[in-house]
């Protein structure tokens, strides 16, 4: 084998790497599994060595568009209506039109702990038909809160995608919980709460059960931190 490749041309063997390179690459990647694919919402996950998660779902509405998900995001009265195991949420800070500091309280399940979440959010547009909501953690952004954990890792995006007059919606989101939590019971909940929540945010946008509070996060350009997931 050593001995046929050496008699390659250069522009061979560099044809030769770049597949072996593309192959290490694509069985590197974690595949995605199936979870659930129900009432037109679709929740896959990959999983890594250490059993953490990223979950993603998607589903297509009908007849919205993205700026209907900016103005059901903007009536953080009714969160708790949509987005499942959170009771509350509240934007902290508007930094910019394109930027938020958000605070969220989420409910669990006795007897593990509740837990609360600082994040950065951005609003950015990728081409005429896709635009981009991205969030980060932000954890010390505002003081602890006295036996609530708060979660430090926290990495999660909306990419809406305008087709025609529907409108296609994926989440993804890969989060830490922190705590004693078991990494396995985060999982389960992490994937049911996300089908759930999907499915309250088709009724809430078909039903247009929300009210656009200003201001309403405009597209511009983000701040983010690089990334590192295990």
């Amino acid at each position: 084998m050593i001995k046929h490749f050496c008699k390659l041309t250069p522009m061979q063997k560099c044809i030769s790497l770049l597949i072996i390179l593309l192959s290490f690459n694509a069985y590197s990647e974690p595949s995605w599994f199936l979870y659930k694919n129900e009432q037109g919402v679709s929740i896959e996950y990959q999983q890594f060595s250490d059993d953490t998660f990223i979950v993603k779902g998607q589903l297509n509405i009908e007849d919205v568009t993205a700026n209907d998900f900016l103005d059901l995001l903007s009536d953080t009265r009714i969160a708790s209506s949509w987005l499942e195991n959170t009771s509350k949420v509240r934007v902290i800070k508007a930094l910019s039109p394109s930027e938020n500091l958000v605070y969220s309280y989420i409910d669990s399940p006795w007897p593990v702990a509740n837990r609360d979440a600082v994040t950065y959010s951005c609003y950015s547009r990728l081409s005429p038909q896709q635009t981009k909501l991205s969030i980060e953690s932000r954890p010390e952004e505002l003081p602890l809160t006295k036996r609530v954990v708060r979660i430090k890792t926290l990495n999660a995006h909306w990419l809406l995608t305008q087709k025609g007059e529907d409108l296609n919606v994926e989440y993804q989101v890969y989060a830490l919980p922190g705590g004693n939590i078991p990494t396995w019971l985060y999982n389960k909940v992490g994937l049911k709460s996300t089908f759930k929540t999907l499915v309250n945010l088709r009724t809430m946008l078909e039903t247009k059960s929300y009210t656009a509070i200003e201001p309403v996060i405009k597209v511009g350009s983000c701040n983010l931190r690089e990334l590192t997931v295990k």
